[in-house]
C-alpha cells in the first residue's frame, strides 16, 4: 500500500520538508512529485504562487493494518498493544488493553466483531487486495472458539440420545459456522440457521434421508416433500 502526503511551501524545497515532516522519513525513503514548482509573484506581492508536492512512501498490509486499529483504539481513548501475526492472506491482531477488555468484546463479542469489521472496510480502501484482519483481545476469539466446539459436541449427544432436534441462543455468523463446521462430520444429525438478519440460531436435528445437507428429499424452499398418500378408489 502506498501513503501519499501533499504539502505546500515557498519553494520545492521547502514544501518537500514539510511533506517529509509529516511522514517523519527522510527524502531516500521516498517518492518526491513535484506539482507545482511555484512562482514569485509581481514585485513580489501579486499573481504569485506557492510550490507543491506530492510525498509518497509504501507502507505493508501489516503496518496500515495496525495503523487502522491503533487509530480506532486511540479514539475510545484505550490504552493497548497490538501483536500481529500473518496466516496466509489473514493478519490476526490480537490486543491487550490495561482492564478493558470486556468494554472492547461488548456482548457476546459484538463491540469486537463491529470494530473487526470497519478495519477491514478501511483498509480495503487502498486495495481489493488487502488481506482480512481478524481482530482478537487477549486470546478472547481462542477461547470462544474452544467452547463453542465443545458445546457442539454436546448438543449433538443431546440430540442423538433424545431423538429430536434442540435449537440454540441467537448466534452471530462467526459463531453459527464453527457449530456447523464441528457438527458436519457427525452423520448422526444435520443443522441448519434459523432467523432473520445476521443474529440467527442453530436447530440441531437427527440426520433424516441419509443426507448431510439436507437436499434429498427437500424442495427448492427447503421444505421436505411430503409423501403422496395412495389414492383410495
Amino acid at each position: 500500500m502506498t501513503r501519499v502526503v501533499e504539502a505546500s511551501g515557498k519553494n520545492v524545497v521547502e514544501a518537500t520538508a514539510r511533506a517529509l515532516a509529516k511522514f517523519g522519513i527522510a527524502s531516500e525513503q521516498a517518492k518526491i512529485e513535484v506539482i507545482e514548482h511555484g512562482r514569485k509573484g509581481f514585485l513580489g506581492l501579486f499573481g504569485g504562487a506557492p510550490a507543491r508536492v506530492a510525498v509518497s512512501q509504501r507502507v505493508s498490509a501489516r503496518a496500515e493494518a495496525e495503523e487502522i486499529v491503533a487509530r480506532m483504539l486511540r479514539l475510545m481513548r484505550l490504552s493497548f498493544q497490538l501483536h500481529a501475526t500473518e496466516e496466509r492472506n489473514t493478519l490476526i491482531i490480537d490486543i491487550e488493553t490495561a482492564g478493558s477488555d470486556g468494554l472492547l468484546i461488548g456482548k457476546g463479542g459484538n463491540t469486537l466483531s463491529a470494530l473487526e469489521y470497519v478495519a477491514n472496510r478501511m483498509l480495503q480502501r487502498g486495495s481489493k487486495k488487502s488481506p482480512k484482519i481478524i481482530l482478537d483481545v487477549s486470546g478472547y476469539k481462542r477461547r470462544r472458539g474452544d467452547f463453542l466446539k465443545s458445546k457442539a459436541l454436546s448438543l449433538a449427544e443431546q440430540v442423538k440420545a433424545a431423538k429430536k432436534q434442540v435449537t440454540t441462543e441467537p448466534m452471530d455468523a462467526a459463531d453459527r459456522s464453527i457449530i456447523h463446521a464441528v457438527l458436519k462430520s457427525d452423520p448422526a444429525v444435520e443443522t441448519r440457521s434459523v432467523g432473520q438478519g445476521s443474529v440467527k440460531s442453530i436447530v440441531v436435528a437427527p440426520a433424516k434421508g441419509g443426507s448431510k445437507d439436507g437436499s434429498k428429499g427437500r424442495n427448492r424452499g427447503g421444505q421436505r416433500r411430503r409423501r403422496r398418500q395412495p389414492t383410495r378408489k
